[in-house]
């Protein structure tokens, strides 16, 4: 039998993979666990992902914050919605480059009965220096 981090693992490749909207751009994004509330992923930055100036797109690391950490929320053992954006925020520190290897990490800090509070960090996976933190808050009393 599958858990629900598991499932949620399995909708997130199949999604990412068909969509032909806006979430094709994680298609380079893998999972690497979930659940429980929480989810970490990883990919590698490459010039889809880059900015004018040959960096990282703060539009992307947005994007980053708002679906891991909807796909977090997902496997809560009391959540059963993906929920409605009410307020989301990116604070960006610093840069990263093409051929990076990023790490998202997303946690639910708490799921109400209507709203749930997520945070997210994106760091560069090899000298493990955060590269932005995100908030995230959804109402989930769908």
């Amino acid at each position: 039998m599958f858990t629900k981090g598991a499932q949620v693992a399995e909708i997130f490749a199949k999604a990412v993979a068909s969509t032909k909207g806006f979430d094709q751009h994680l298609r380079k994004v893998k999972l690497i666990s979930c659940g429980n509330g929480r989810m970490l992923a990883e990919f590698r930055v490459g010039p889809e992902h880059l900015n004018q100036r040959g960096t990282l797109h703060g539009g992307f690391i947005a994007h980053l914050v708002d679906a891991i950490s909807t796909y977090a929320l997902t496997t809560h053992e009391r959540v059963d919605t993906r929920g409605v954006s009410i307020d989301l925020s990116v604070s960006y520190l610093t840069a990263a480059a093409d051929g990076d290897i990023i790490e998202v990490e997303a946690c639910t800090k708490k799921a109400g009965k209507k709203i749930a509070f997520l945070e997210v960090e994106v760091r560069n996976k090899e000298t493990n220096q955060l590269l932005a933190t995100g908030r995230h808050t959804k109402y989930i009393g769908i």
